[in-house]
């Protein structure tokens, strides 16, 4: 049974430590009981000065006193009365207090003098304390108990009692007013202390949620899903009643993200609304009363206050936030200051986000460059790497329609040769130059920016394909060797997207690009013409001869016969050339090899083959010709080079001769090499029939 006990006697214990505690805990802060044991000591005290009787029952009617008191402070809160009971039960104590003092007062001193009377004052006090109502109540009921024996006191005591009544009263006024100033002031001060700390703690929430927000920004960026939990947070954190996030320009504005409307207005034009102004003066504005302001437009009728902040990235309006507060709510310099660093976050935010954007960007187009030029020096025929030009140049900076321009050698002039894009019916039209974009390009030898370029306006739009509309367009000339060797158009239907400063820079990298890859095909095709080209002459040599002769032969044996295309030769050989060069020098010989070459250009057609076959024979294939048609082509020739004249080294007029040979190919399995054959035995024949002659064989 002792194991059973100790466990039950222990927790009583505990529970009689605790009741203690809280009696003693209740007892220490009830204001009225502690004022009680100080009154009922004073009064002892007093009493005990005196005779002994009067102390003994001095302490018997204290410790009823106090008894009383300590019974209403602890039972009372326990019993949890209503206001109009608890101010019944604190009327009753301090009756009790002064009814005290009253039965001390009676028993201590007489009719001349009352020492417990003073006691009267701390009770004034204390319900001065408390409030102006109480002090008024008890001090005056004190008043009225100390004064009321004095107009009972025979008339030799009446006038000292009633100076010491009327200094007791004047004592209590003066205290209890200076009480209640006091308390005043105190309580002034508590709640000017109390609206700070209050402040403090909506400021330090408010500098929190800016943080929280910079957070967010710095670790996601400025992305939709981001923005929406910003303004999530400035509502939740904050306790807007309207969040709000515009982003766009100070032309429009357009809703990002929104909380707590029910209805909202899409966009801003900024030609009305708080917001409206916000976009013309880019400064914040507070409007205390919506109601007030004439440019308010409502998207909640139960809006009583408004601030709106722009979002600034380096000079440009990129955005505005927006927080309005209900009718039941307000707003002050503390949220404009606040809206106003969380406007810097966001526009830190977003100018972080913007630069990351452009040096992603800036990466992807020098990657794309990169590919471009490998693309472009992949091939070195001309068509190829013209269309490959257009349509890089399409890819790499997101253009509609490019346009190529190329200067033609020969005459000097430039044409278009490639378009990617619609509008390929004007390929070859010619570029002059200061006419039109790429020939503005061409003649300033400078990038040309046309923004919201009218082509209607322009006889050579074009060369850019932009007949009839208002576009966004760029041309860049192409230089190599400090030569104009074309230009590069390039255009945008799409005018919100006009070209950027990284894409006006890469423009130049990119004309450099393309003017090499057009002067590699120039040097190609140099070098190629130079490979097959007599160097004299200017027509095709030996080698491209032989070449030509066996691919035509290759080509007429997979033909069938009645397939095979008619052809002819002919064999020209200067009469008597060794002697002409030996009596007039080789510089002279050589003028008459560039002339005869010269004659034969103008005579045969593009699609014929004519080459020097040897020191001074040269060998014609006429394309689909007869045998007639081409000794009428020799006839021809060999009398407009007998009436050439040549000025000799001493200033002597020389001429010269020539004989030819001439044969055809017929349907049959007759081949190019006997032909050939074939002419130089007509031309034999002509040599040995007087030379100056044509010859059919």
């Amino acid at each position: 049974m002792t194991t059973l006990r100790l466990p039950m006697t222990v927790p009583h214990a505990r529970a009689r430590g605790w009741l203690g505690s809280m009696t003693i805990r209740h007892l220490m802060s009830d204001a009225l009981f502690l004022l009680g044991v100080g009154v009922a000591a004073a009064a002892v005290l007093v009493g005990a000065a005196g005779s002994a009787g009067d102390t003994v029952r001095l302490v018997a009617i204290a410790a009823v006193f106090l008894a009383g008191q300590a019974v209403a402070a602890i039972v009372v809160p326990r019993l949890r009365p209503s206001r109009a009971q608890r101010n019944a039960i604190v009327a009753s104590r301090y009756a009790l207090a002064i009814l005290f003092v009253t039965v001390i007062s009676g028993l201590i001193g007489d009719a001349t003098f009352r020492p417990t009377g003073a006691l009267y004052i701390p009770i004034v006090a204390l319900a001065a304390a408390q409030g102006t109502r109480q002090a008024l109540l008890v001090g005056g009921a004190c008043a009225v108990v100390y004064l009321l024996p004095v107009f009972l006191a025979t008339p030799e005591h009446l006038v000292p009692n009633t100076q010491r009544g009327i200094a007791l009263a004047a004592t209590s006024i003066l205290i209890s007013i200076g009480i209640r100033r006091t308390i005043s002031a105190l309580t002034m001060t508590v709640g000017r202390l109390g609206a700070s700390l209050a402040h403090d703690r909506r400021r330090s929430r408010q500098v929190a949620a800016v943080e929280s927000v910079g957070r967010l920004l710095a670790a996601t960026g400025a992305a939709p899903e981001t923005l929406d939990r910003v303004v999530n947070l400035l509502r939740e954190d904050l306790g807007y009643d309207f969040v709000s996030l515009y982003l766009g320009s100070s032309s429009r504005m357009r809703l990002a993200a929104q909380r707590g409307y029910a209805t909202w207005i899409e966009d801003f034009d900024g030609t009305n609304g708080v917001l409206g102004r916000v976009m013309r003066t880019k400064t914040l504005t507070f409007v205390p009363d919506v109601s007030l302001d004439p440019d308010y437009l409502s998207a909640a009728g139960n809006v009583r206050a408004e601030i709106s902040a722009p979002l600034i990235v380096n000079g440009d309006l990129v955005g505005i936030v927006n927080v309005e507060a209900g009718a039941g709510s307000e707003l002050d310099q503390s949220d404009v200051e606040t809206m106003s660093l969380v406007a810097e976050r966001l526009a830190s935010a977003f100018a972080l986000a913007r630069e990351r954007e452009r040096l992603a960007s800036r990466a992807e187009l020098f990657q794309r460059l990169t590919v471009f030029a490998t693309a472009v020096n992949g091939t070195l025929d001309p068509e190829r790497v013209q269309q490959k030009i257009v349509e890089g140049v399409s890819t790499v900076l997101a253009a509609s329609t490019v346009a190529l321009t190329i200067l033609d050698r020969t005459s000097g002039r430039y044409y278009v040769r490639a378009i990617a894009g619609p509008h390929e019916e004007y390929l070859s039209v010619e570029v002059e130059p200061g006419v039109g974009m790429a020939g503005e390009a061409i003649r300033s030898r400078e990038l040309v920016l046309a923004n919201q370029y009218d082509g209607a306006s322009d006889p050579h739009a074009v060369a850019i394909g932009a007949v009839g509309e208002t576009v966004d367009g760029a041309a860049v000339p192409l230089i190599r060797d400090d030569v104009v060797v074309g230009a590069l158009t390039l255009i945008r239907r799409d005018l919100d997207r006009p070209f950027g400063p990284d894409e006006t820079e890469a423009l130049p990298i990119l004309a450099g690009l393309v003017a090499l890859a057009v002067t590699n095909t120039f040097l190609h095709a140099d070098m190629t013409e130079l490979s097959i080209r007599d160097a004299l002459t200017g027509l095709f040599n030996r080698r491209y001869l032989d070449t030509t002769i066996a691919r035509l032969d290759a080509a007429r044996n997979r033909s069938a016969s009645h397939e095979r295309k008619r052809a002819a030769v002919v064999m020209f050989d200067l009469d008597h050339f060794g002697a002409f060069n030996k009596q007039h020098g080789h510089q002279i010989g050589d003028v008459i090899l560039r002339t005869f070459a010269d004659i034969l250009q103008r005579r045969f057609r593009g699609s014929d083959v004519v080459a020097r076959y040897g020191g001074e024979e040269f060998l014609a294939v006429l394309d689909g010709a007869t045998v007639d048609q081409a000794q009428v082509v020799a006839e021809e020739i060999r009398v407009a080079f007998a009436l050439v004249r040549v000025p000799g080294p001493d200033g002597i007029l020389l001429s010269a001769t020539v004989s030819a040979g001439c044969t055809g190919l017929g349907a049959d399995n007759d081949r190019f090499v006997d032909a050939i054959a074939r002419a130089d035995v007509g031309l034999v024949t002509a040599k040995r029939a007087g030379r100056n002659r044509v010859v059919t064989a």
